[in-house]
């Protein structure tokens, strides 16, 4: 068990996102994407891009049981980090600790990788950079206005929810294994670890992790837990049910669905398969029916759900919830007093370690069969 001790409480949590470990989890994500079936209509859109960036500096660090460094997923410093700040951070860790943490990330993995990697740290440390400015680039670039709208919506409801109810209540709805008891919050682990938060505690939601918590214990790192977002339907939408379809019609209650998460107008159009146009058309008419509010910054518009949205599909459905899990169905309120911030990180071998076969990249994205 992992056993994040606060100190003064609730007051000690803030809530991040992180583009870095987006990144680093997407990578991780390709080298065994038959286990998360819930990308894979995402995955398949982008098989050509995925092609493109060699990642090998990076999932070198990937295989089976072993230990990522952490240098690759610095915590950041802010609420909302840029890509390019998380990237500075990685650059800027100190020798000493990037070569500590390539010894571990080599422990069992042979002489040829031991040599590859301990015997120029630095130049090991600056490819993997640039494998994961190549990947933010080519994939992940192109999507993170949606995907931080989604994160930002998800970070606003857990902190509301945290105000209303308490840290102890909201825990566990992030991830089974989480708890709080007094001033310690505890994550189920096959680990033993005790872990002092004189900075305090990160939460940070993931879009690219699914089935599990990531948890930050290194000393050298502010402590974090990653855990899965429940705002997921920038991959696939969710399913309606069919009294909304009668209502409103089948496309206009899949877009009212998958607006549980704010999401941009071509975003909503590939996830109902429609043209960007058309989906402009449908989310025109569920405007003026008050059911969603757009905002426009430049030429990217942004949906949400209005508080009638919220209820017209709370009501439709008890299993068709608005982004958030049946036990998180609660009243919303204003968002008053709460300003989620932080910077997140994970350290703990048994919490991030996932398969590497880079040479599998680009064949291993299911097809379309």
């Amino acid at each position: 068990m992992i056993r994040y001790r606060l100190g003064v409480g609730a007051a000690s949590v803030r809530w991040a996102m992180s583009p870095m470990h987006e990144v680093v989890s997407l990578a991780q994500l390709l080298t065994e994407p038959q286990r998360h079936p819930m990308f894979h209509p995402w995955l398949r859109r982008r098989r050509h891009r995925l092609s493109l960036p060699d990642l090998r500096a990076l999932t070198v660090f990937m295989a089976d049981g072993a230990y990522r460094p952490d240098f690759l997923d610095p915590s950041p410093m802010s609420s909302e980090p840029t890509f390019e700040e998380g990237v500075e951070a990685l650059l800027a860790t100190p020798a000493d600790q990037t070569y500590a943490e390539l010894v571990d990330a080599t422990r069992g993995r042979g002489a040829e990788i031991g040599r590859r990697l301990l015997d120029d740290p630095d130049r090991a440390r600056s490819e993997a950079a640039d494998a994961l400015r190549r990947l933010w680039k080519a994939v992940v670039e192109p999507e993170w206005p949606s995907m931080r709208q989604a994160l930002r919506a998800e970070m606003l409801d857990r902190a509301l929810q945290v105000n209303r109810e308490g840290l102890r209540a909201v825990l566990p709805r992030l991830h089974p294994s989480a708890a709080c008891e007094g001033d310690t919050i505890t994550v189920e682990k096959t680990v033993d670890v005790d872990v002092d938060c004189p900075e305090g505690l990160i939460l940070v939601p993931s879009l690219f992790i699914t089935d599990r918590i990531q948890c930050t214990t290194s000393d050298h790192w502010t402590p974090a837990i990653y855990y899965p977002a429940s705002g997921r339907y920038l991959w696939a939408a969710p399913p309606t049910p069919r009294s909304l379809d009668r209502l409103l019609g089948m496309t206009r209650s899949r877009i009212l669905a998958a607006l549980a998460t704010p999401l941009q107008t071509t975003v909503v159009a590939r996830l109902v398969s429609v043209t960007p146009p058309t989906a402009s058309e449908h989310l025109a008419i569920l405007r003026d029916a008050g059911l969603i509010d757009s905002s426009r910054a430049g030429r990217t518009a942004t949906h949400e759900l209005t508080e009638a949205g919220r209820a017209l599909l709370d009501a439709a459905s008890p299993a068709v919830m608005t982004g958030r899990g049946a036990a998180d169905r609660q009243p919303r309120a204003a968002p008053a007093t709460t300003n989620p911030a932080g910077g997140p990180h994970d350290a703990v071998a048994d919490c991030k370690s996932l398969p590497s076969k880079p040479e599998q990249m680009a064949r291993a994205v299911p097809g379309d069969h």
